[in-house]
């Protein structure tokens, strides 16, 4: 009986966090220009979708913190994944994405943020983000998902600029409503 009433309050909660999120849409402007994103041992092709798609689920990830009813534009202009492209091959005869301090992460891009009246709340052209400090905070990187050093980038960005801004439009609209 406990297990059942645990399972159904973790599955409220996943109703709960999912009703909470807000919606994301991610374009990407002229990403054959990309600065890099560069597949080791892959066709470009495919590794230019997956790549993209590990993106989408990075907004889409952050989007969730976002209040219920707000929708987020980003487009993004241009990537530097970590790390680079080694053409030296390995043993096995594949070429590899070798991470060092010196390829850091970079990602360029504008957003809009609108409430749910499609009021702008937030709006910012041409961010250059980058994290020169990528390999200091190696223990927090979680190696098991994809582009992990370009997701905390992302995440501390949003947790320090954009959830700030989310919080003071939210306040600001509470006291005069």
């Amino acid at each position: 009986m406990r297990f059942i009433k645990s399972g159904v309050l973790m599955l409220s909660m996943l109703v709960i966090t999912a009703a909470a999120a807000a919606e994301v849409k991610v374009e990407y402007k002229d990403y054959k220009k990309f600065t890099d994103m560069k597949p080791a041992n892959e066709p470009r092709g495919s590794y230019e979708k997956r790549t993209m798609a590990s993106f989408d689920k990075i907004f889409a990830d952050l989007a969730k913190q976002l209040p219920e009813g707000f929708s987020w534009t980003v487009v993004v202009t241009d990537i530097d994944l970590a790390g680079d492209v080694n053409h030296m091959m390995t043993q096995t005869g594949q070429q590899i994405r070798v991470i060092k301090d010196i390829f850091i992460p970079r990602v360029n891009f504008s957003y809009t943020l609108l409430d749910q009246n499609k009021v702008v709340v937030a709006e910012e052209k041409d961010i250059k983000l980058k994290d020169m400090g990528f390999m200091n905070r190696i223990s927090n990187v979680r190696a098991d998902r994809p582009l992990e050093h370009e997701r905390v980038m992302l995440e501390r960005w949003f947790k320090e600029t954009l959830m700030p801004v989310v919080a003071s439009y939210q306040q600001n609209t509470t006291t005069k409503g």
